[in-house]
């Protein structure tokens, strides 16, 4: 008999509504990416240095360098889920930043089982630039 998936279960961190399966990975990812090292209060390993990069002139060097602190960051936290591309959409004077993700989503990952997998295509862009501005206002 085959058993059923335990997928992970939490809240949504605007609305309180209950978030479930990939919608909590995909916040999940929001907030690793958005958050900087030594942020979180009882986590202060858990982040990614986007922010630092955001200052930075937009060259191949910076995106290479953001490509890899974003893939080591969610691979590093975010066990149900592995990126396989990465994609600028828009990269804005001001600062903005918005990407597109593809991978695959575990949804048994953080129990280490990774027999279930499912293909994640590419989605709307997160605006990180915008996230990290909620945050710090």
């Amino acid at each position: 008999m085959a058993q059923a998936v335990r997928y992970r279960t939490g809240l949504d961190r605007r609305t309180g509504q209950v978030l479930t399966g990939w919608a909590h990975v995909q916040q999940s990812l929001a907030v690793i990416w958005t958050t900087r090292f030594r942020e979180r209060v009882m986590r202060l390993a858990v982040g990614s240095e986007l922010r630092s990069w955001l200052a930075e002139d937009l060259s191949p060097a910076t995106a290479l360098g953001i490509y890899a602190d974003l893939v080591v960051a969610a691979h590093t936290f975010e066990p149900e889920y592995r990126l396989t591309e990465l994609q600028f959409v828009n990269a804005g004077r001001a600062g903005s930043l918005a990407l597109r993700h593809s991978g695959t989503y575990y949804p048994e990952g953080r129990f280490g089982d990774y027999g279930k997998a499912i293909p994640i295509g590419y989605g709307a862009p997160i605006v990180l630039a915008q996230q990290i501005a909620r945050r710090i206002a």
